[in-house]
């Protein structure tokens, strides 16, 4: 088989273009990653698996992995001591983070002082609509005939689940009142500034 000067120099011409492509692309790409270069990662403690609102932390609850240096959230956990032992704060799900602001005291009424009590209110329209979170404030509103009052000024949210309702944290001398007033279906809760 003989090859001419003539079909190589036009196999040439066909092929010039997308090699000259595909080198200009690999140039840039060696450039970019030179840049880029591989980041720097730090021991990072995240959940293994989701724990909800209130979810006692385990040692099986968490893992130490790998994270950019540049993403990290801080104040973020590094080792489980900290951790471990606390409670969750709010809904973490598995692979985040876990920094020391999203865990608390063993109890969740460990923050909110020594008077204090929890109180299970039925579900509201306000924590369904999800605006409301644990660490949240709340004012609880009892309302009867035809007037309405505070019975706990700025109560601290401790868990928060759209169907079972909302816990928050109250006066231990305030806990009858709301108590009485949500098994007549006469409370609301109204978002209080932190």
């Amino acid at each position: 088989m003989v090859i001419d000067s003539w079909s190589l120099n036009r196999r040439w011409q066909r092929l010039r273009r997308p090699v000259a492509v595909g080198l200009i692309a690999l140039g840039g790409v060696l450039m970019w990653s030179r840049e880029h270069g591989p980041s720097v990662t730090v021991p990072t403690l995240v959940a293994r698996a989701d724990l909800a609102a209130g979810d006692m932390v385990e040692p099986d609850d968490v893992e130490v992995v790998a994270w950019p240096e540049d993403s990290r959230p801080q104040p973020v956990a590094a080792d489980p001591g900290p951790i471990v032992g606390r409670r969750a704060a709010c809904a973490i799900r598995a692979g985040e983070p876990l920094t020391t602001e999203r865990v608390v005291g063993s109890s969740l009424l460990a923050a909110t002082g020594p008077d204090a009590v929890a109180v299970a209110l039925p579900a509201d329209p306000l924590a369904e609509s999800g605006l409301v979170r644990p660490g949240d404030r709340v004012n609880v509103v009892g309302a009867g005939s035809g007037t309405a009052r505070v019975l706990a000024d700025a109560a601290p949210v401790l868990t928060v689940d759209q169907e079972a309702g909302t816990v928050v944290a109250v006066p231990s001398t305030a806990a009858p009142t709301i108590v009485a007033a949500a098994a007549a279906g006469s409370i609301a809760l109204v978002l209080a500034q932190a």
